[in-house]
């Protein structure tokens, strides 16, 4: 599939390579922060498969993380080249247990399982006894993950709980977490208003587990699925 243009129909201006809004911050925070040492304790070195806009480099360079990155749209590795960014050809050229982290947000969709297997051997053989792998994608178990999932055609597959379980279980990793990305609301509103979603979305669970899938009912219907999944210290 070719990635032709694919940054301008995404809307990703050059000026805004590198930089993230306040709830990308609550949400990278909460995603990968709470698993890493500080900084200011111990340097962590992170890999991110798939930069994008480098929204997540811009980040973990504020946040005094080591870290660097690979991408497939010439267009992006220039630009992240010329903000200073270290990019690589692919996770597959880093050395063994140099990584205390590797990401792919909403990547895992793009790839073929056959290469997505390979990259995640690769990205457990780079990771630190005890790193961790972070990804998220469209939950491939809700239906309302539906209008992601078809809205892009470089998407090649979606991505289930049973999928993701075969897959960590033949890449070598430990599934820690599969679940709904945890949510930061930024505005009031919004603050308001997440408690109320959670009464009814468990609400719905409950319905859909009752009436129709029993204990197959999936952990959330929520649109994307956040993976939280770790080397053992023994291999």
């Amino acid at each position: 599939m070719s990635y032709e243009g694919y940054h301008e129909w995404k809307g990703w201006d050059k000026d805004q390579f590198g930089r993230y809004d306040k709830g990308e911050d609550l949400f990278y925070d909460l995603e990968v922060a709470t698993l890493l040492p500080s900084p200011s304790e111990s340097v962590s070195s992170i890999f991110e498969i798939g930069f994008g806009n480098g929204s997540f480099l811009g980040w973990a360079r504020e946040k005094q993380y080591d870290v660097f990155g690979s991408e497939l749209q010439p267009e992006l590795i220039g630009r992240a080249l010329d903000m200073g960014f270290i990019v690589k050809d692919g996770i597959e050229n880093m050395p063994a247990s140099s990584l205390s982290a590797v990401v792919a947000f909403d990547v895992f969709e793009h790839i073929h399982y056959s290469e997505l297997l390979k990259t995640c051997k690769f990205a457990f053989f780079a990771l630190k006894p005890g790193g961790y792998l972070i990804a998220r994608f469209p939950n491939g178990d809700s239906p309302f993950s539906l209008p992601i999932q078809n809205a892009d055609v470089t998407h090649v597959h979606a991505l289930g709980s049973g999928i993701i379980r075969e897959l960590m279980r033949s890449a070598g990793f430990v599934i820690e977490e599969l679940r709904a990305p945890k949510e930061s609301p930024v505005t009031l509103k919004s603050k308001i208003a997440l408690p109320i979603k959670k009464v009814m979305r468990s609400l719905f669970a409950y319905y859909v587990r009752f009436a129709y899938l029993g204990g197959a009912t999936p952990s959330t219907f929520a649109l994307n699925y956040l993976l939280v999944a770790r080397k053992p210290h023994k291999v």
